[in-house]
């Protein structure tokens, strides 16, 4: 179910995912690796969680070891909008952040990522201390963008 789960978040049919794969794993496969009908090698899966870009912690790990206990010291961003805003170096490292936690944590679910707290202090240490960065304020400039979809 994960392996499906994974590739909807994506918004990709099965025809997309072969297409991701260059062929590697072809749809009516992968197909059969959702359903549970086909063996699925580890070789396999490694090879699909390269292509959703997700850790393998995320497809094996039991789910309680997938959700947080306190959800509500979490921020959700949409990183469709996210990814459409105009380059600036707040979006360069926001960006770089996120997917550095979505490396970490495997919680590539797609459209929207959630930080946790913490995440959020150390993006605020980021932006006070960058050169780059026009707004020191990771929560003001945050603010200004219309990426969140929850705000502590």
């Amino acid at each position: 179910m994960r392996l499906r789960a994974a590739r909807l978040s994506l918004g990709w049919s099965l025809a997309d995912f072969e297409i991701h794969s260059a062929g590697s794993i072809t749809a009516v496969a992968m197909g059969s690796y959702e359903r549970g009908t086909r063996a699925l090698s580890i070789t396999k899966l490694l090879t699909i969680c390269d292509i959703f870009q997700i850790s393998l912690i995320h497809i094996l790990a039991p789910v309680q070891e997938l959700t947080s206990v306190d959800s509500s010291r979490r921020h959700i961003y949409d990183l469709r909008a996210l990814q459409g805003l105009p380059p600036t170096a707040e979006k360069s490292h926001l960006l770089a952040y996120i997917h550095q936690i979505i490396r970490e944590r495997g919680d590539w679910k797609g459209a929207v990522v959630s930080l946790r707290a913490t995440d959020i202090q150390n993006l605020g240490l980021i932006f006070a201390a960058s050169q780059e960065i026009e707004i020191h304020s990771y929560q003001a400039w945050l603010g200004e963008q219309g990426i969140s979809l929850m705000k502590n």
